[in-house]
């Protein structure tokens, strides 16, 4: 007799287990909604490079260099984020004529295009230098332009306002709007030459 209750509290214990399994997966089975999958986060780069050099080239003449010590690479959008960046800028017949500094850049590798942001410094090698928040290089017209506040400087002479279009050795510009200047000293053959 206690063997035959000895089966019989192993049979309901087995049932009791069985009962809860078949519960749970038919509760899971009958569940409400289907779960989708998280989606994925949209601004995961492709890739993620530290002290990266990017160079941009025009019939074969470099026209750019670009250093950066972090770039986010996302590959489908051509766009790579760029972090303490350097650019060495080059004309049309290789030499160099100018360095930018700025806190970050967007780089548009296909279209060589390339923008900087924050604390932007760009020094021509005759040391000319203009300040800025923000600024686009547009390699097909040999440009660099922004919107944002500027003040280029060049020895004591001093010129400041808003918005900008330049060639990259800054000798030829305009600012578009509240342009105001100090000037030291203008040398008699720059004045001969506004005449």
């Amino acid at each position: 007799m206690f063997l035959y209750l000895g089966i019989e509290e192993v049979m309901h214990r087995n049932l009791f287990i069985h009962t809860i399994i078949f519960m749970t997966l038919l509760m899971f089975a009958c569940g409400g909604e289907e779960s989708n999958p998280p989606a994925p986060p949209i601004d995961v780069p492709d890739q993620i490079i530290e002290n990266s050099t990017i160079t941009f080239s025009e019939a074969g003449i470099r026209s750019a260099v670009i250093f950066a010590e972090y770039v986010e690479v996302y590959e489908k959008s051509d766009l790579k984020k760029a972090k303490k960046v350097r650019v060495d800028f080059y004309d049309k017949k290789g030499a160099h004529t100018s360095v930018l500094v700025a806190d970050s850049g967007v780089i548009r590798e296909r279209k060589q295009k390339f923008q900087a942001l924050g604390n932007v410094v760009v020094t021509t090698d005759e040391g000319i230098r203009l300040e800025t928040q923000s600024l686009r290089w547009d390699p097909e017209i040999a440009k660099i332009i922004t919107d944002d506040f500027v003040t280029i400087t060049k020895g004591e002479d001093k010129i400041t306002g808003y918005g900008l279009k330049a060639d990259q050795e800054l000798k030829h510009f305009v600012i578009k709007r509240k342009v105001k200047g100090e000037t030291k000293a203008v040398p008699k053959e720059d004045l001969e030459d506004s005449l």
